[in-house]
């Protein structure tokens, strides 16, 4: 019966692993509007000239991403860590003082996010969740993409890359206050765990017996990104196997393979990479 279920298992699992994840190649610095909802001209150029003058006054890198559905290039991952992925592969902002900024929109998902560069830490993350909720989102739900997108954009720009730029401290969370609850990627773990082809290996450790106490199927398994690849670097994660019926405990690490730079043709970014802060929304 066993045998029978981890056959079964193989078949199923299989051609999810097969999967690829794929990125765009983004065509500007400014703005890659895969999605065509930068449709009117004019609002188009209000927001690159937004995004050019913040670069060539503070040095700062800052771009807007629109895709029809994340399904066309990595299904399986959550929006943030496919949003981490897609701002490390491009390499957005300063390799040295990794300030890049990252708007994303993807209409057809009803979801986006604002992605920041590892310089900015957690703490601006408060801010960028605030901006999310009041700029974007409400003009979103209305299918006013334009107007949430130009009005997002300057409050990025003057709430969060500005004071950064200038030093200033990022807004503190009240102590009542939460964060909402799509900004917790709860099921991250799980949707990365499907994705990734070490799942087989940590799925089959529960055949093994645990060299603790002997026993067959009380062994677990764990896989945490200790730090995330990018460009310019490998990554590294930690492996935990423990048993549920004993304290048998085992830590092992792994390297996570650096992620191929996009190629364009139009310049490139500088280099920068973020470690997953930000914030995201639907509607």
């Amino acid at each position: 019966m066993l045998r029978r279920a981890v056959v079964l298992f193989c078949f199923w699992i299989w051609p999810v692993l097969a999967v690829a994840e794929t990125y765009p190649d983004y065509v500007s610095t400014d703005i890659n509007d895969f999605a065509n909802l930068l449709s009117n001209e004019e609002v188009r150029e209000r927001v690159r000239d937004q995004l050019i003058t913040l670069q060539q006054n503070t040095g700062i890198e800052m771009t807007v991403v629109t895709l029809p559905s994340q399904d066309d290039y990595a299904p399986l991952l959550t929006l943030e860590d496919f949003a981490t992925r897609l701002f490390n592969t491009w390499g957005i902002g300063d390799a040295t003082r990794n300030d890049g900024i990252m708007v994303l929109v993807i209409p057809q998902d009803r979801a986006m996010r604002i992605e920041l560069g590892a310089g900015y830490g957690r703490d601006w993350d408060y801010a960028a969740q605030i901006i999310v909720d009041r700029k974007f989102l409400p003009k979103f739900r209305n299918e006013d993409y334009q107007g949430g997108i130009e009005a997002g954009v300057a409050a990025v720009i003057e709430r969060i890359a500005l004071p950064f730029n200038e030093g200033a401290p990022a807004l503190e969370v009240p102590e009542d206050t939460s964060l909402p609850w799509y900004s917790v990627p709860i099921f991250g773990g799980i949707v990365l765990l499907v994705a990734s082809r070490r799942v087989v290996g940590d799925i089959f450790t529960r055949f093994r017996t645990c060299p603790g106490c002997g026993r067959k199927g009380t062994l677990r398994s764990r896989r945490v990104t200790v730090m995330m690849a990018t460009t310019n670097m490998s990554g590294r994660g930690e492996r935990t196997v423990w048993c549920v019926a004993c304290d048998y405990k085992s830590v092992t690490t792994y390297t996570i393979s650096r992620i191929r730079r996009s190629s364009s043709s139009s310049g490139g970014f500088g280099g920068g990479s973020s470690g997953g802060g930000g914030a995201s929304g639907r509607w």
